[in-house]
Parts: C-alpha cells; sequence; structure tokens
C-alpha cells in the first residue's frame, strides 16, 4: 500500500478538526444508503481497493460498495459533524491516533465477534480490548540504513546516539507526523520513566540536531536514495519498495521494540447496516485477503494463519509473530499532550 497519503494525516490538523473547512467532501454514498460506504486513502491505495479489494468483496458477499477516497482528520470531522447518533459511515478504517479520540467519545461500539469470526485469528496485540478497534493490517516501524554508506549497521535505536557515523545523517519526522509524535514517546521511554517523559525525550533528540524534518515516508525514502542521509526513522513497506527499485537500503527491527503505522477498523455505534460492516471487516481480515496485502505492500499481516509468501520472507522478515515486538501506545494521554507537545516541538527542533 502507498502510505504516503496517510502520512499527511498530521497531529497538527487535529486542533482543527471542528472546523467546517475540514468538510470538503460529504461522503457521496450518503445518498445511497443501501450501498456500504468503505473509505480509504488515494494513490495506489485507492487503486488497488477499487480493481481488487471491492471487487472480490461484492462478488463474496453480494453487497455494492461505494469508495470515499480522504484523509482521517477529514473523515473524523465528518462523523463528528453529524453526531454519534447518525454516522455518515456504517465504520471507519483510520489510524489510531485519530480512532482513540472518536472512540473517547463515544462514536464506536465493539465488534461481534460471531459476526466478524475471523476475528478470533487476530493477533492479540492488533485489536483493542473487546474488540472496539481491529487492526487490519501493519506498517512496522524501524530503521533504514544506507548500506554504502554505514560500516555498522544500527541494531538499537541508541545507536543513533553511540555510532558517531551517524552524527548529522539522521532523518527525523516532523511532529504533526504520528511517527514524529511516536519517535518522541519511543525516546521518552527509552531514556526516561514511560512515554510522557518528553522532558527526557526532548533532551535526549535534541542532542542529535541538525537533522532534516520530513512530512512523510515517501520524503526520508528520497533522502535516503538521494544519500542525503543514512539513516533516517521508515517503515518496513518503504524499505521494500526502495530496494526494489535499487536503492542500496535495508531494514532494522531495533532491539528495543519498532512502533507502527496501523489501519483500525472500527464500528460505528449507531449505523443501519452492522451486518454488512461486519461482511466487509471478515473479507478484509480472510487469510486469502491479508496475504494479498502482504504480497502487494509488504505490509505484516495481522491474522495469525498467514505466512509471508518464501519468496517474500528475506524482503518481509516483520510476520504477525513479530507483532509483539511492536509498541503500542496510551493515545488518550498522548493526544491530552499534543498541543504542548506540538508548540515545544517547533520552537526547540528548528
Amino acid at each position: 500500500m502507498d502510505f504516503k497519503t496517510t502520512r499527511r494525516t498530521a497531529l497538527a490538523g487535529l486542533g482543527a478538526l471542528g472546523a467546517t473547512s475540514m468538510l470538503s467532501a460529504w461522503p457521496v454514498a450518503m445518498a445511497q444508503a443501501q450501498d456500504l460506504i468503505v473509505n480509504g486513502y488515494g494513490g495506489s491505495w485507492e487503486k488497488f481497493w477499487r480493481e481488487t479489494v471491492l471487487p472480490g468483496f461484492e462478488k463474496r458477499s453480494g453487497i455494492k460498495t461505494k469508495y470515499d477516497s480522504g484523509l482521517s482528520r477529514t473523515w473524523t470531522a465528518n462523523l463528528r459533524a453529524s453526531g454519534i447518533n447518525t454516522p455518515p459511515y456504517p465504520f471507519i478504517m483510520m489510524n489510531e491516533i485519530f480512532a482513540a479520540l472518536l472512540r473517547s467519545e463515544g462514536f464506536f461500539a465493539p465488534w461481534p465477534v460471531d459476526k466478524v469470526p475471523n476475528i478470533k485469528d487476530v493477533h492479540v496485540q492488533a485489536k483493542n480490548d473487546d474488540n472496539n478497534g481491529v487492526y487490519g493490517m501493519i506498517s512496522p516501524i524501524g530503521l533504514g540504513y544506507r548500506t554504502d554508506m554505514v560500516k555498522t549497521a544500527p541494531k538499537s535505536w541508541k545507536d543513533l546516539w553511540d555510532n558517531k557515523e551517524f552524527k548529522g545523517q539522521i532523518g527525523m519526522y516532523q511532529i504533526g507526523n504520528s511517527a514524529g509524535f511516536m519517535f518522541l514517546m519511543l525516546i521518552s521511554k527509552i531514556f526516561g520513566k514511560g512515554q510522557g517523559d518528553f522532558d527526557v525525550g526532548f533532551t535526549q533528540i535534541e542532542k542529535l540536531k541538525p537533522f532534516p524534518q520530513v512530512d512523510f515516508s515517501g520524503t526520508m525514502g528520497q533522502l535516503l536514495t538521494r544519500g542525503e542521509i543514512s539513516v533516517g526513522i521508515l517503515d518496513l513497506p518503504e524499505v521494500v519498495r526502495l530496494k526494489r527499485a535499487g536503492a542500496p537500503i535495508e531494514f532494522a527491527a531495533p532491539t528495543e521494540g519498532m512502533f507502527m503505522f496501523e489501519q483500525s477498523f472500527n464500528l460505528l455505534k449507531h449505523t443501519t447496516q452492522t451486518d454488512a460492516a461486519c461482511a466487509y471487516l471478515n473479507y478484509v481480515l480472510d487469510p486469502a485477503v491479508q496475504s494479498t496485502f502482504v504480497e502487494s505492500f509488504y505490509v505484516t499481516p495481522v491474522n495469525t494463519k498467514v505466512i509471508v509468501p518464501p519468496a517474500l520472507a528475506k524482503e518481509v522478515p516483520i510476520g504477525v509473530n513479530d507483532i509483539g515486538k511492536i509498541l503500542r501506545w496510551d493515545w488518550a494521554a498522548a493526544n491530552a499532550s499534543r498541543d504542548t507537545v506540538t508548540e515545544r516541538w517547533n520552537r526547540v527542533m528548528r
């Protein structure tokens, strides 16, 4: 999946979600309630969904669908504008940072396992308590590095500080990208008392300056490809794409754990299309469909019955059994501190 679009789901935009300017395109399918509205991103994601995923689902289920292309912040604004009782979507797929906000506001209901039997095979760390939010796919985030510029391959996040050849060669995300916020929480956890020990996190990251800050992984990949940096925070699927394009880049899964870009599927509490939404999620979680995601976009599957094909195993070494190595965050606490953290980052990391 081309996650470049999802990288634009900036934390900075969360504060403006209530603004009417965010309601750029109310779901077209609102006028066609008989169709199941399936939200997703643009670019190659949309192409794959329209040409492969949705036709397969419609053929299997007999349910007609309508694709709604957009961004997490826009879908969040649409839901808030419509209110909990009259949701414009039957379910919503989005990054967990946004889903956590809506979940705390009471928009979502647990997925009923009797209607989504494939949930029972989803890795325990790829679903929330009571199945109130289930991940459909995961992009592990670790370190991407240039094999021709790095003598000692990174094995730990601490290598960014300890390996002197990385000085001035590190690519960083802007705080507006969830990866930037997750990296700050990660370093606060590794060097401090937990994900919210931001004083420690800021102090440590400042020691890595100077560094370029990028908006999304595609930009990070460009910096690595051009040799402007030798190491950067990067998701595995992007590393695979760069390697297949001929770039001398490898992926390192740090010993302290990875973090991730996840796609969280959430059932709207008051939808009138619960059965259709459940049929769709069950299809997404089907082992054969999950395998298609892996083969097409190099993501980590969440269904424990899926094995990465041997031909891809070397390129996609993070399989479903490795999900336990991926850290999860208390997004409720993180979102509560978002404004303060964003202001501080923009002030001290310039």
